[in-house]
């Protein structure tokens, strides 16, 4: 039977030990399955062509999964006229570019939740125009594959994990251990759907929240904890970071915000979304000092 390989690896300071949470990675892992096959239906019209396997390979300093796809014996004629599907598929998600120049993964990224204004398609190639004016011309599967909701589903679920602390990138190695795509956690919002749709509410309230995790480059999620729930969020008050630039604010461990908070929610094709925005910090607080009784 026909197999291609490849490998997933997640790393960050989460699974340096070679430990990640179960429940965390299943659900990747059955993520990338589902987009794997999804694209495969898209790419030659028909359900069940192939499967994917997970052979697990813990490597020092990071949680490496070895990922196997396998060509239905109901469907092996097929290779007789496709050359290197398999490969060709890979390439066309963007795990493994191969005889494309931009796949699924990397229109995805370029798109950073843009919506697309225009496609259109010539001499074999499709031109995809965002709302600011950008365009970029993509292989016209790779364009029909970007836009499907199920793929783009599949996707969020699969990157998932750079939203929880400690897993910084998570990138793809071929049988040899090359890298040929990495997605950080920097990039994380790009390939969420919620990206290019309208909320369908918003809500702004006053909160309190202690910062579990901070950074002080622009468009950062911090990681803030209410006493209930940790949210990530971007902090758009501009004179607050004005305050940073010129080193006005100081950050000690567990200092509070009380903020002002945008809460858009979204209905997406997974479920009910919501997102977090800092619009103003309205003070930054330092924990109470212990209480000395003697």
């Amino acid at each position: 039977m026909p197999i291609q390989h490849f490998r997933v690896v997640y790393d960050g300071d989460a699974v340096s030990d070679g430990e990640m949470d179960v429940g965390q990675l299943a659900s990747s892992l059955l993520a990338l399955g589902k987009l794997i096959e999804q694209a495969e239906n898209i790419r030659s019209g028909e359900s069940g062509r192939v499967r994917v396997r997970v052979k697990s390979d813990i490597q020092t300093g990071s949680f490496d999964v070895g990922i196997s796809i396998h060509v239905a014996d109901a469907v092996l004629d097929w290779l007789k006229n496709d050359g290197q599907p398999l490969a060709t598929l890979l390439s066309l998600l963007g795990i493994h570019v191969m005889g494309v120049s931009k796949g699924v993964v990397q229109l995805v990224r370029w798109m950073r939740g843009r919506r697309v204004s225009s496609q259109t398609v010539e001499s074999g190639k499709t031109t995809i125009e965002v709302e600011d004016g950008e365009k970029i011309e993509v292989n016209p599967l790779v364009a029909r594959m970007a836009t499907d909701p199920l793929i783009r589903t599949q996707l969020e679920k699969f990157t998932a994990p750079l939203r929880e602390d400690g897993v910084q990138q998570i990138r793809f190695e071929d049988s040899d251990k090359r890298v040929s795509e990495t997605i950080t956690e920097d990039e994380q919002d790009a390939f969420t759907v919620t990206g290019d749709l309208e909320p369908s509410s918003t809500a702004r309230f006053e909160a309190t929240y202690q910062i579990k995790r901070l950074f002080f480059e622009r468009g950062r999620k911090w990681r803030l904890y209410n006493g209930s729930q940790t949210i990530q969020a971007e902090i758009t008050d501009e004179k607050f970071w004005k305050q940073i630039d010129r080193s006005e604010a100081t950050f000690a461990k567990d200092d509070y915000l009380v903020c002002l908070v945008r809460m858009d929610q979204w209905i997406t094709p997974s479920g009910l979304k919501m997102e977090y925005v800092i619009e103003q910090v309205l003070e930054h607080r330092t924990p109470p000092k212990q209480i000395n009784l003697v």
